[in-house]
């Protein structure tokens, strides 16, 4: 991804401290809590994406509006694929709520965006913030905006699932480095399964390899999304695996989540 900003991640831990846990209801199973949230979700048992057809839409330059029909054929994409693997965990399952904007917005996590990124899920209030603004209008082809937006949607299954709230609980009265390390944890596994979402309809894309090595070329990492080899690994372990069970950050070595 482009570049990952602190203060936007910090909007997360925020979000995280202020969060509850969903409580399923009729058929499903309740939502995990604790460490099995964290290492045994049943969102890892699912078994592998069905390789469902997202072909990409075409985007205008400077026409706000091609952008969002592109968002929303994504997000339903995106609300397909994931609304299958929650199925087949027996996890209660809805879609996000979504806003688009194109400048800056009060948020449920504060201000967005801070800095710059195309997107944000905001656990308080549940919502994905996607951002259009110049910089994504000038370069309809560019294939770095479907990447994030792939990689904020797995926030918002993390909080489906019950990761994010674990995730909070462990780090209330954590010190500032262990919180950072519990964030990358966090951070890695969206990278992740945005990887997996991403191989699985790459078939119906219409892209080439380029655009996957170049989206790869261009990750950077920090402090809290971890390493760029990290970040690189993630994904590449997602495309390749094709499942949320291959994006078990949590009983990772530590190496692999610096």
């Amino acid at each position: 991804m482009r570049k990952s900003f602190i203060a936007l991640l910090m909007g997360l831990i925020v979000s995280l401290l202020l969060s509850g846990t969903a409580v399923a209801s009729g058929s499903a199973r309740p939502v995990p809590t604790g460490k099995t949230a964290l290492t045994k979700n049943p969102i890892y048992a699912t078994g592998e994406f069905d390789f469902t057809e997202c072909k990409e839409l075409n985007r205008q330059p400077d026409d706000v509006d091609s952008y969002k029909i592109y968002l929303d054929h994504l997000m339903d994409c995106l609300n397909l694929s994931w609304g299958e693997e929650f199925a087949q965990a027996k996890l209660p399952f809805g879609k996000p709520k979504v806003r688009f904007i194109t400048g800056a917005a009060r948020t449920g996590c504060g201000r967005y965006p801070a800095g710059y990124a195309a997107g944000m899920y905001c656990q308080v209030d549940k919502t994905m913030w996607i951002l259009i603004d110049k910089h994504q209008l000038k370069d309809p082809s560019e294939f770095e905006l479907f990447a994030v937006i792939a990689h904020e949607y797995g926030h918002y299954v993390q909080d489906r699932a019950g990761i994010l709230p674990a995730a909070d609980r462990a780090t209330r009265k954590a010190s500032k480095a262990t919180a950072y390390a519990w964030t990358r944890r966090i951070e890695l596994q969206a990278a992740c399964f945005s990887g997996a979402f991403i191989g699985s309809v790459w078939h119906s894309l219409g892209r080439d390899q380029f655009d996957w090595d170049d989206l790869l070329e261009r990750t950077l990492g920090d402090p809290l999304h971890g390493k760029a080899k990290n970040i690189r690994y993630w994904l590449k372990r997602g495309w390749n695996g094709n499942a949320p069970a291959v994006c078990n950050t949590f009983s990772a070595p530590a190496s692999k989540v610096a």
